[in-house]
C-alpha cells in the first residue's frame, strides 16, 4: 500500500475500485481522475462568509471548501478524508495548481 504525504499528513494512494471496497472509511486517502461534469461552486454567505465546490471523479463525491479552479473533464488529484460515499478534500492538485483548505 502506497503512502504519499501532503503538508502535515499521510495519504493512501488508490484506484477508484479499492477505494469503493470499503475499508477505507475514516482514513486520508488521494485518488485521481476527471471531472465528471461541471463543478457546483456555492457560496455561503453565513457568519464567517465561505465557499464549498462539489464535483465527482469515478462517480464518487468529492466536497471540497474553497472554489479550485476546475472544470468538466479536467485530470486532477484529491487528497481527503473517504466517509463512505463521499471524500471531504483537504487538497484538489491540477496540472497547475494545488487547491489548499484549512482542516
Amino acid at each position: 500500500m502506497k503512502r504519499v504525504k501532503l503538508g502535515h499528513h499521510y495519504y493512501y494512494s488508490l484506484t477508484p475500485d479499492e477505494l469503493k471496497t470499503g475499508g477505507f472509511r475514516g482514513k486520508n486517502v488521494v485518488i485521481e481522475g476527471i471531472v465528471e461534469d461541471k463543478p457546483l461552486v456555492e457560496f455561503l454567505p453565513m457568519e464567517l462568509p465561505s465557499w464549498r465546490t462539489t464535483f465527482k471523479i469515478h462517480g464518487i463525491r468529492i466536497d471540497f471548501a474553497g472554489s479550485p479552479c476546475i472544470g468538466k473533464g479536467d485530470r486532477v488529484r484529491v487528497y481527503g478524508r473517504f466517509l463512505g460515499d463521499a471524500i471531504i478534500a483537504t487538497a484538489v492538485e491540477t496540472d497547475k495548481a494545488i487547491f489548499t483548505t484549512e482542516e
